[in-house]
C-alpha cells in the first residue's frame, strides 16, 4: 500500500522471458552432452503473510491468506551440471488488515494473482553436495478491495532477484531420493504501478531486496531411464523489499501530493506435489 504525503511502464515479462531464453540456448549451445529432459507439471498450496512498515519500524499493514498454485518445469542434466526451469501460477484472497490514510483502522480482503519464473544450474561437488545459482522474475498483481467509504485499488509489481544455493540429496531407498537445498540472494529495485483512487496511474521505484529460501523434496520413480516419476516438496521463502523513492502524485497532470511504497516484507510456505516423464 503506498505511502501517501499531501493531499508502470509496460511490464517487463517479456525482456526476462527473453533474457531467460537466451541463457537457456546458450547453455545449450555450450554443453557437450546432455541427458533427456524430465517435463513435470506440479501442484500445491502456499500459506502467504505479506507485512508492511513506516520508517520506524511500526506496522502499517498485515495481511494472511492461502493460495492455490500450479505450474509447469523442465529439468535435465548437460555435461557435469544439473539445470532446471520452472513457471509458476499462484492466486487467491488474503485477509488485509492496515490503517486508511486517516489513521483509522481498515479491514478488507486483497485478491491475488502471482507469476515466477524461475531458471536454476546445480554443479555437483561429490558424495551428494551441490552449489548452484538461480535467477528469478516475479510479478504480483494486488487487488485491494473497498470496503464502505474506503476505495480500494490495484497494484502490479514485477521485479528480478539471483541468489547462490548449496544443496545436498541422498538415497533412502531404492527409488526414492531426498533432497534438502537452501538459496540467499537479493535484486535491484524493481517497479509497482498503482492505481490510485482519484488520480492518476503511477509507476513507483521498488527499493532492492533479499532473499532466503529452503526446501526439503521427496523424489521417486525411474531417475536416470525413460518413465514416470513423481515429487513431494515442502519450502520456506522469505522476501524482503527496502522502501522506493517519492514520486509525483498527480490528477488529470496536476501535482497533488507524493506517493511512495514502504518497505514490505513477504513470507511464504508451500507445498507441492509434481508428476514428471522422462522422455
Amino acid at each position: 500500500m503506498p505511502v501517501l504525503s499531501g493531499t508502470f511502464r509496460h511490464s517487463r515479462i517479456l525482456r526476462v522471458l527473453e533474457l531467460l531464453a537466451g541463457l537457456s540456448m546458450s547453455g545449450a549451445a555450450a554443453a557437450t552432452a546432455c541427458d533427456s529432459p524430465v517435463l513435470g507439471a506440479l501442484a500445491g498450496v502456499e500459506r502467504s503473510q505479506w507485512e508492511e512498515f513506516d520508517a520506524q519500524g511500526k506496522s502499517l499493514v498485515r495481511e494472511r491468506g492461502t493460495l492455490v498454485l500450479a505450474g509447469l518445469q523442465v529439468s535435465g542434466r548437460c555435461s557435469d551440471v544439473d539445470w532446471s526451469a520452472q513457471w509458476t501460477r499462484s492466486q487467491g484472497e488474503r485477509a488485509y488488515d492496515g490503517m486508511t490514510t486517516t489513521q483509522q483502522p481498515l479491514q478488507t480482503n486483497s485478491q491475488l494473482r502471482a507469476q515466477a519464473i524461475t531458471i536454476a544450474a546445480w554443479l555437483p561437488l561429490g558424495e551428494g553436495w551441490a552449489v548452484g545459482s538461480q535467477l528469478d522474475y516475479r510479478q504480483l498483481d494486488r487487488n485491494i478491495a473497498s470496503t464502505g467509504s474506503v476505495l480500494g485499488y490495484p497494484e502490479r509489481f514485477d521485479y528480478l532477484q539471483a541468489a547462490l544455493g548449496a544443496r545436498y540429496q541422498t538415497a533412502l531407498a531404492e527409488g526414492l531420493r531426498l533432497t534438502a537445498s537452501g538459496w540467499l540472494g537479493g535484486g535491484p529495485g524493481g517497479r509497482v504501478r498503482v492505481a490510485l483512487p482519484r488520480a492518476d496511474v503511477v509507476t513507483l521505484a521498488l527499493g532492492s531486496s533479499r532473499l532466503l529460501a529452503l526446501r526439503l523434496q521427496l523424489d521417486g520413480g525411474e531417475s536416470v531411464r525413460p518413465g514416470w516419476s513423481w515429487q513431494a516438496g515442502v519450502a520456506y521463502r522469505r522476501e524482503q523489499t527496502s522502501a522506493g523513492t517519492p514520486e509525483a502524485l498527480t490528477r488529470n497532470g496536476v501535482t497533488v501530493g507524493a506517493a511512495f511504497q514502504p518497505r514490505f516484507v513477504q513470507r511464504h510456505l508451500e507445498t507441492t506435489a509434481v508428476l514428471a516423464y522422462r522422455f
